[in-house]
């Protein structure tokens, strides 16, 4: 007698997905390491000169207890990371020096080299651990969000091996620990708006909020690009967030808004005492600041700023109907999260740090006028004709490079990601899903506006660290909205198709680096100015 037919064999991939999902994740790090160790970790240590060498040099800097001397982004978080970074291995005898005192003299070329390459190695190890972290991170997060592994883990994947963390993993940068920590927070925070059905949001949700404001503070220390992520939270918190199930009023709520208001105002105090110091500091910025203009600077934007963070939260309690005790709640914990991270200014204090992160907008207007002199050089203010020019252009390049004919240079192998979540928008509209699909543009607005405002800086691979994981988050949402796709064969062989293309794609670049070296020689004019305290290079001399 034959037995009735059994229900459709799952998918290779739900095989996979269906693995337990630590082992998951410990196979996609693998991957990600593999995939640098092969390519580009053992490249010299003056292939990016800018910022390996500056960096590693900061981090010995830090080993003999000297003051920070490099303000740019202004790093500071990423010198404390790679200080104990450079002690740890030093410790275990996996590093020959974790500090300024300890190289060889100048004269043993041999041994220069030999060091500079161990630092430079140990640095780019250390990028493997943070992006595979990030990466791990990511889709842990997202599997909460999205409720399917297969989504999760292919997201996974795509920002695994996607331009930013592929360009991030193979050198020293600061972007990657600024970008990991606002795209981590953003996640949190979606997370804690977004309870699950039939549950309210409790001291979990406070939590992840908390979190989510140290890694906004975090990031803010590390490159202070990450403030124009960060100020999206509020509207992504409104759009995403759901209602939860409403709780019996008690005085519990009360007491725990009360407790949440008092432990921010704790840490908030000198938290802005330390900006208030960044602020007084302007006219003593390393690099001469110029005004925003209307009277801005000083502390008026940063004031908007907060303004807005406030109005968001207050909009979002309306909207979503959040009782008066959990909003205040909800606000408090946000600002003893970013307070917490704001004091990390205090463990190795220098007015420089304060003063980059109080004043973030001239701060990174230095840096573009740099890059874009003839056009900016000349205004009396941040806000100007020539901003204004270089950021419409920056609009229309990113506009023209999502068609591939109108821009057909540095196309991102993420691009069929955007598409995808365009495409897959369209439908979610049309059937008349109209939140889930503005949910999912929303993030997609979001990731080309960055890519508009960081091209006043020019055209960088590695600032798709912040950009990649919203364009994937939005393919993630439209494609959990459709689980069909990855149910039916054809389907699901071209979005497989798809992630291998991105894979492949990823290491296009690296291979054709590691055979067209650059010439270090041209970084001889700068490294005596970042790095005074060393002796020139042997490729200087």
């Amino acid at each position: 007698m034959m037995s009735a037919p059994s229900a459709s064999r799952p998918s290779l991939l739900d095989r996979v997905a269906a693995a337990p999902w630590w082992l998951l994740c410990a196979g996609l790090a693998a991957a990600m390491a593999l995939s640098v160790l092969l390519v580009g970790f053992r490249l010299p240590y003056w292939v990016h000169s800018d910022q390996d060498l500056v960096l590693a040099y900061h981090g010995l800097l830090f080993g003999d207890g000297l003051p920070q001397e490099y303000f740019d982004h202004p790093g500071y978080g990423y010198f404390l990371v790679i200080d104990l970074w450079y002690r740890l291995l030093h410790a275990v005898g996996l590093l020959p020096v974790a500090s300024l005192s300890a190289l060889p003299p100048g004269s043993d070329i041999a041994g220069t080299e030999a060091v500079w390459q161990s630092l430079v190695q140990a640095g780019r190890a250390l990028s493997i651990l943070l992006t595979a972290a990030f990466a791990v991170s990511y889709a842990t997060l997202l599997r909460g969000l999205v409720e399917d592994r297969r989504v999760a883990l292919l997201a996974g994947i795509l920002l695994a091996f996607g331009v930013g963390l592929t360009a991030q993993g193979r050198q020293m940068r600061t972007d990657l620990l600024s970008a990991g920590f606002v795209v981590l927070g953003l996640l949190l925070v979606l997370r804690a708006v977004r309870p699950a059905d039939g549950r309210n949001c409790g001291g979990a949700s406070l939590l992840q909020l908390a979190l989510g404001g140290l890694l906004v503070g975090l990031a803010m220390v590390t490159k202070v690009q990450a403030v124009f992520l960060a100020m999206g939270l509020p509207v992504a918190a409104i759009l995403f967030g759901r209602r939860s199930e409403p709780e019996p009023a008690s005085g519990a709520g009360w007491g725990v808004a009360v407790l949440a208001g008092l432990l921010a105002a704790v840490a908030a105090e000198p938290a802005f005492g330390l900006i208030r110091a960044g602020l007084a500091g302007w006219g003593r910025a390393v690099y001469p600041y110029t005004p925003v203009g209307g009277g801005l600077s000083g502390g008026g934007y940063q004031s908007i700023v907060a303004g807005w963070v406030l109005v968001g939260i207050l909009v979002h309690a309306a909207v979503h109907r959040v009782p008066a005790a959990r909003a205040m709640a909800g606000a408090a914990a946000v600002l003893l999260g970013l307070a917490v991270g704001l004091l990390a200014l205090d463990i190795r204090w220098n007015e420089q740090n304060a003063i980059a992160v109080a004043n973030f907008v001239e701060h990174m207007f230095v840096f573009s006028s740099w890059r874009h002199g003839a056009e900016l050089q000349g205004q009396g203010n941040v806000v100007g004709q020539g901003t204004l020019g270089l950021l419409l252009a920056g609009i229309g390049r990113t506009l023209a490079i999502r068609t591939i004919v109108l821009h057909p240079d540095n196309i991102p192998q993420t691009i069929i990601v955007e598409w995808f979540a365009l495409a897959g928008a369209v439908v979610l509209w049309r059937r008349g899903e109209r939140l889930a699909a503005a949910q999912a543009l929303f993030l997609l607005l979001v990731a080309w506006g960055l890519e508009s405002l960081f091209s006043l800086r020019g055209f960088q691979r590695a600032y798709a660290a912040y950009t990649d994981p919203l364009a994937i988050l939005s393919a993630a949402w439209v494609l959990a909205r459709m689980p069909g796709l990855l149910d039916r064969t054809k389907s699901r062989r071209w979005i497989l198709g798809g992630v291998a293309l991105v894979v492949v794609a990823a290491h296009a670049w690296p291979i054709i680096e590691t055979r067209k070296l650059p010439n270090p020689v041209t970084h001889c004019e700068w490294i005596p100015i970042y790095m005074p305290k060393v002796a020139p290079f042997p490729f200087c001399r």
